[in-house]
């Protein structure tokens, strides 16, 4: 092997190690490699890690306190306030480039001093999750809430009790290169897992049964979350979170509507549920499209008008 080929190889490895070096520092700069950590539960499947601390992307500050709740440290402890407790999936959890305080649970509590907001939002959570965490509160927190309020996204009902094993959320911190590991298990749950399992599904020749199995499965979900609230012993307000697509297709979508009024309205024969608001018509005049950053999560304009609507439903001061 001459000189010549052995500064090409040298160059070659040289180049690529640059560029790994590069693609790392640029990740970490927009916020990836330092993950919020989660914990196993066989109880309720999964939720965040106690006492996190961490910024993420566009500097936004997620804050988890000692007992697996986000909160906004800004938000001032009183012993004689009250304590609510918002439980949901990811459009409640916020995401990691939504500050604490622009948080929608945040922002309801600011105008009031005498409440105190836990977000209990989680990634990937299901009704089963949110219902087993309501009616097993004790075990979770010493802490006596008020009230919970329950944001629901229609979808939510359709997952069973997920596990963490089933998603890209992180147990523990990665190992270096810290921000290209947490890149690669995201880019590969969410593009290559799909396709894998979109191999193996058989085409659909009975759509009329998948249909039934869909919404016997859906019935299934809101009956049980309705025991579960139940068996609770807590007050109660359900809010269900529209997804974009409602705004923009509605006539296309309005029988989707009509069968979540019906659970939220059965929901209401329950002696722990206060109250149930539907913020679909609450933002239907006020609808705009940078009320969400996808089709479902929102945006800091959206997590403020939330906090405005669950207020008018809910018909606080």
């Amino acid at each position: 092997m001459n000189l010549k080929t052995l500064n090409n190889i040298f160059l070659i490895f040289f180049s690529i190690f640059i560029g790994f070096f590069i693609s790392e520092f640029v990740a970490r700069k927009i916020g990836l490699g330092n993950p919020l950590l989660y914990k196993n539960d066989e109880l309720i499947g999964y939720r965040l890690r106690a006492n996190q601390s961490k910024k993420r992307f566009k500097n936004s500050k997620i804050t988890i306190d000692y007992e697996g709740f986000r909160v906004d440290p800004n938000q001032i402890n009183s012993k004689n306030a009250e304590i609510i407790v918002f439980v949901g999936d990811s459009v409640t959890y916020g995401g990691s480039y939504i500050d604490d305080s622009e948080l929608f649970s945040s922002i309801y509590c600011k105008s009031n001093s005498g409440l105190i907001c836990l977000n209990s939002g989680v990634n990937g959570w299901g009704t089963y999750n949110m219902g087993r965490f309501l009616s097993n509160f004790a075990i979770y927190s010493e802490r006596i809430p008020h009230k919970f309020i329950l944001v629901i996204l229609p979808g939510d009902d359709l997952r069973n009790l997920n596990k963490i094993s089933s998603l890209p959320y992180w147990t523990r911190s990665p190992k270096n290169p810290k921000a290209i590991n947490e890149l690669i298990n995201f880019v590969l749950w969410k593009y290559r897992v799909p396709i894998l399992m979109s191999n193996n599904i058989e085409n659909k020749k009975e759509p009329i049964k998948e249909s039934a199995i869909k919404r016997k499965t859906i019935n299934q979900a809101w009956a049980d979350l309705d025991r579960y609230i139940e068996s609770s012993k807590s007050k109660v307000d359900v809010i269900l979170t529209p997804p974009r697509y409602w705004f923009e297709q509605s006539k296309k979508f309005n029988s989707e509507i009509e069968m979540y009024d019906n659970y939220l309205s059965m929901l209401l024969s329950n002696p722990n549920v206060s109250k149930t608001c539907n913020l679909y018509y609450l933002n239907k005049k006020l609808y705009s499209y940078n009320d969400y950053v996808d089709s479902v999560h929102l945006s800091k304009d959206g997590h403020k008008k939330w906090a405005n609507h669950i207020k008018s439903c809910l018909k606080e001061k």
